[in-house]
């Protein structure tokens, strides 16, 4: 499996420069929205080619850099398990 810290960083650039603020920003400040947390989704599903399960409410945990990491992580490993 891809190193999910690795992919957080990518996509959190990419989004930052869609969104023309500082690429270490924190995430609060480069998603903003629900729209820019499903993009975010729809991105690590992309690299890590597998389904992720969420609810109505987006699981990401935006207050700091490891903490999303932390997220993506758990998120990752309850589809995989």
């Amino acid at each position: 499996m891809q190193n999910i810290e690795a992919i957080v960083d990518e996509l959190l650039a990419q989004l930052a420069a869609a969104r023309d603020v500082p690429e270490n920003a924190p995430p609060t400040e480069i998603i903003v929205s629900s729209l820019d947390q499903m993009r975010f989704l729809v991105a690590v599903e992309e690299r890590l080619d597998t389904m992720l399960e969420v609810g109505e409410v987006f699981p990401f945990d935006l207050t700091s850099r490891e903490n999303l990491v932390k997220s993506v992580t758990e998120l990752v490993a309850e589809a995989t398990a």
